[in-house]
């Protein structure tokens, strides 16, 4: 189709994609659908009352009702407006599109505006002020989503630009309103141009370590040619660093106009009055000449074309195999689709098994049909693999590939796609946000909201002979387009060519123990046609040390591999069929395996699911395919800057704490280890008494219950004793620790010693002090106003990591490799300031807003509902405790702020430096 763009118990820091994660079970604050109506009404009236001078809001011209309760309108002025009411959360996302990538810079190709323009626009999301400004033009700046308490945010592609917001459904005027100012009055400066002119600048050169990034545009480059297509949507160093502010003027201009524009609107709000709000807020924004969105038509290939680059910083191969096909809309398109599903999507798919799985040529490997509304696309293998098994994994893809041509594909394969292309539509009905994305693409690429589900019916229609066809018309082995990432001493290279409060109903979660122990929680909800599973037990890398660091991922890993009477091809056909996945993994405090299935596959998903997780049967083939794989994600923590960071940092920060150690494992211990070792490991640890079962979505909770203490009655009962260490200590002179590396980036860490997770009484006051210092989830606050505005960092973002054995306050940034001694002392500086910080109620309030609005969109999803209800209750919280965080946060005082802040702030620091000029640093006498 269109384009494309583990979970442990560790809060993953960085925030590279745009989409937030929220959680539906907080109380926030909202209104009724009807209450909601009236605010807007009222709003609306007092904002015609005060501008009675300015120009009548654009009309209604046309409006539809689909299927599916969407309301589809279109404004005088040209807008597309999409409405869909949901009530499955209280929350709500609007958007905004504009038909502006860098396909359509026409004279300005290679200069990034479209991307350019996304910064400036979006200066309440993530853009800040200039350099010099004061408290209080920078809380200007970005108030007004600190006061929704919301999470915005913006990308660019190669066709299209996005601005969108999500928070509490309560706030759904301001939201609206503060999408269309940007879109309608965006008052962009000179001076706004220049900081993010530089800013944008920085975020090109980081890329620039970054393989999947640079694999990407290789490839593209390889493929399209002379084709705009070929051009990074951020644009070249070159044309970017001459663009200048008429540039920009002129090209927002001609691109943001209203009928070149699509607002969608997803939540639990009325359509009727929605619509009336948007109509007031675009008020005075005309209709301008429509931008011309014309385009070459795409290269044919007529060979094979090959392209070999080298990174510093990878150990495998990483390639793309490419054939030209399809534009969107045509015929081929639900073919191609199931073909790729069929190749690559799930463990049992037909590379999968073959490449990966049986030959072990590959470490991953995966496919995609991409096909763009805007011309031919491409039908896409993608596989990493060790440099002298690459050559033999290309041969090999190409001979299942020639299998296919020759001789189709199974039905159990077709049947196995088809199924899953199902499941993918229904996940993505889940949040609002992914609802609005997906209406908002679809009508964007299509002209029909309802795309996409039209599209899943249609899929339902394709046969083995469509497959042949489409497979024998585009899978040309003699006209392909390869390009390939080595490594910078790879053998290959000499050979190759260069809200407010609210009340809710009591939840209908319940949950009893086991005679074993074993804690079980359901949630039955028919809101959905899905189930998750989710086993979290006590433990992870606190049970491990140097020569066992490991045996906890290769247990969980290889336990999917194989279990009961089911093989691993077994395991993974069934979820494949049900249009789910199965997973297990190991963290820093805790094991997991989660699944999540279509509602009518539950009952034999349930059996599966306990088989996995209390009779893996270890199988020494498996370890012999996993262990590789393994293998190299472990090499490739060191490919980019924050993994090479984070493993760095947590080596020299927590000396006497198993937390030093990787949840990826030791190379030593995935190397060497037996399957003896890892039953052993199993039969040790994974007990009733430390562990929980969270079970939610579509079933009967009687017979769910019933079927549970059956089927996980044989796990051994007893507690796993954990030896909890003391917090870090630092003496006192701050600490420095350099690390000499080749990338073009300085990764920078600064931390000071933290608490346990359990430590509730400090836990809520030192989330809000650090939401004011650096924003939640998405980064704000001083450290982003200060840093950014300067210039000075690509990324800058501060969390409290916690966990069951003490942890840190940490500071991470990406910087210029000259400007990191700046930004780590500027760092330490706001850190030392906000030991004595005392911030006003207001403060408090609204970061306490903006962490209750992430955390509810957090957990739309029934895997992250059944995830954190079971870690939760693993904990000792409760499995309801995130019913309890608003009222907690609430009673978060400024004095509270204060004694955190003094508590954990107010000491030395560790700063742990990446870096490719570690000279730049004067290290402390007694640190040299």
């Amino acid at each position: 189709m269109l384009a494309p763009t583990s979970e442990t118990d560790e809060r993953t820091p960085m925030n590279t994609t745009f989409r937030v994660l929220v959680s539906a079970c907080l109380l926030i604050a909202i209104v009724s659908c009807s209450s909601m109506a009236a605010e807007i009404q009222t709003a609306t009236a007092a904002s015609e009352v005060e501008t009675v001078s300015r120009p009548d809001p654009p009309v209604v011209r046309d409006r539809m009702i689909t299927d599916g309760g969407v309301t589809l309108v279109k404004l005088s002025n040209g807008l597309t407006v999409i409405v869909k009411p949901t009530r499955h959360a209280p929350v709500v996302c609007v958007r905004a599109y504009v038909r502006a990538g860098g396909l359509y810079e026409k004279e300005w190709l290679g200069c990034g505006l479209s991307h350019l323009a996304e910064h400036l626009i979006a200066k309440g999301a993530l853009h800040d002020t200039g350099e010099g400004a004061t408290a209080k033009q920078a809380q200007q700046a970005t108030g007004r989503v600190d006061e929704i308490g919301g999470q915005s945010n913006a990308y660019t592609s190669s066709d299209h630009t996005c601005y969108y917001i999500a928070a509490a459904a309560g706030k759904t005027i301001d939201c609206i309103d503060l999408i269309a100012d940007w879109m309608v009055r965006p008052g962009i400066t000179e001076e706004d141009f220049h900081r993010e002119h530089g800013v944008v600048q920085r975020e090109l050169e980081m890329g620039s370590d970054e393989p999947s990034r640079q694999i990407w545009y290789a490839h593209t480059e390889n493929f399209f040619r002379s084709h705009p297509a070929a051009v990074p949507t951020i644009g070249l160093i070159e044309p970017l660093s001459k663009v200048t502010y008429a540039d920009f003027q002129e090209y927002h201009r001609r691109m943001y106009v209203p009928q070149n524009m699509i607002f969608c609107v997803v939540g639990d709000v009325d359509s009727s009055a929605v619509i009336e709000r948007v109509r007031v807020a675009f008020t005075g924004f005309v209709q301008g000449r429509s931008p011309d969105l014309s385009l070459p038509p795409v290269p044919r290939v007529s060979s094979v074309r090959r392209l070999v680059r080298q990174h510093k910083d990878i150990k495998e191969v990483i390639q793309r195999m490419s054939f030209r096909s399809i534009p969107l809309i045509h015929k081929d398109l639900y073919a191609l689709d199931v073909l790729s599903y069929v190749l690559t999507q799930g463990r049992s798919a037909r590379l999968v098994q073959t490449i990966e799985r049986q030959k072990n040529l590959v470490t991953s490997i995966s496919s995609s049909s991409w096909t763009p509304v805007w011309g031919a696309g491409m039908f896409t293998i993608s596989f990493r693999a060790e440099p002298d098994k690459a050559q033999l994994a290309e041969t090999a893809i190409m001979d299942e590939l020639k299998s296919i041509i020759a001789e189709g594909v199974f039905p159990d394969e077709l049947t196995r796609a088809k199924r899953q292309k199902v499941a993918d539509f229904v996940y993505s009905q889940q949040t609002v946000e992914s609802i609005a994305a997906t209406l908002a693409t679809d009508y964007l690429s299509t002209g029909d909201v309802n795309f996409s589900q039209h599209y899943t019916q249609r899929i339902q229609n394709v046969t083995g002979k469509d497959i042949l066809r489409v497979a024998r018309r585009y899978i040309d082995p003699d006209a392909m387009v390869i390009t390939s990432l080595i490594p910078t001493k790879s053998p290959e290279t000499s050979s190759q060519t260069q809200p407010a409060p609210t009340t809710q109903e009591a939840s209908p979660e319940t949950m009893f123990r086991l005679p074993n122990g074993l804690r079980v929680v359901l949630y039955p909800t028919d809101s959905l046609a899905l189930v998750s599973m989710a086993f979290v037990t006590r433990g992870g890398v606190l049970l491990e040390d140097p020569n066992t660091n490991g045996l906890g991922t290769l247990m969980t890993g290889l336990s999917i591999k194989g279990a009961g009477t089911r093989s691993a091809e077994q395991i993974a056909e069934f979820f494949d069929q049900a249009g789910g996945s199965v997973s297990g993994n190991t963290g820093n405090n805790s094991s997991y395996w989660k699944a999540t299935v279509l509602d009518d596959s539950f009952n034999e998903a349930l059996e599966v699911f306990a088989d996995i997780v209390t009779r893996p049967t270890f199988m020494e083939k498996e370890l012999d395919i996993l262990r590789p794989v393994l293998e190299a994600q472990i090499a490739q923590q060191d490919e980019h800057w924050f993994g090479q960071l984070r493993k760095w940092f947590r080596e020299r920060f927590y000396t006497n704490s198993p937390y030093r150690l990787m949840t990826e494992g030791s190379h030593e211990v995935v190397a060497s280890a037996t399957v003896g070792q890892i039953a052993e490991y199993h039969r040790k640890h994974i007990l009733a008494g430390a562990s929980v079962l969270a079970v939610y979505g579509n079933f009967q909770p009687k017979v769910t219950a019933d079927r549970i203490k059956k089927l996980f009655a044989s796990l051994p009962q007893g507690e796993v004793e954990l030896s909890i260490p003391p917090a870090r200590q630092v003496g006192d002179t701050d600490e420095l620790h350099l690390l000499k590396t080749n990338k073009q980036v300085a990764a920078i860490m600064v931390a000071a010693p933290g608490m346990q997770i359990t430590n509730l009484k400090d836990r809520f006051a030192i989330d809000v002090l650090d939401t004011i210092i650096s924003g939640w989830r998405l980064p704000s606050g001083w450290l982003h106003r200060e840093l950014r505005g300067k210039q000075l960092v690509y990324v800058v973002h501060a969390y409290n990591w916690a966990g069951l054995a003490p942890g840190a306050f940490q500071v991470y940034a990406a910087s210029q490799p000259d400007k990191a001694p700046q930004v780590a002392e500027i760092i330490r500086r706001n850190l030392r300031e906000a030991a004595q910080y005392v911030p006003s109620q207001e403060q408090i309030d609204r970061a306490v807003n903006t962490i209750l609005t992430a955390e509810l969109l957090k957990n739309q999803s029934m895997s992250a509902l059944s995830m954190y209800a079971a870690l939760d209750e693993l904990y000792g919280f409760g499995f309801g405790f995130r019913r309890e965080l608003e009222k907690r946060y609430r009673s978060v005082t400024p004095q509270e702020v204060l004694r955190v802040g003094k508590k954990y702030l107010g000491g030395r620091f560790v700063t742990a430096i990446a870096t490719p000029a570690p000279e730049a640093f004067e290290k402390p006498e007694e640190q040299k």
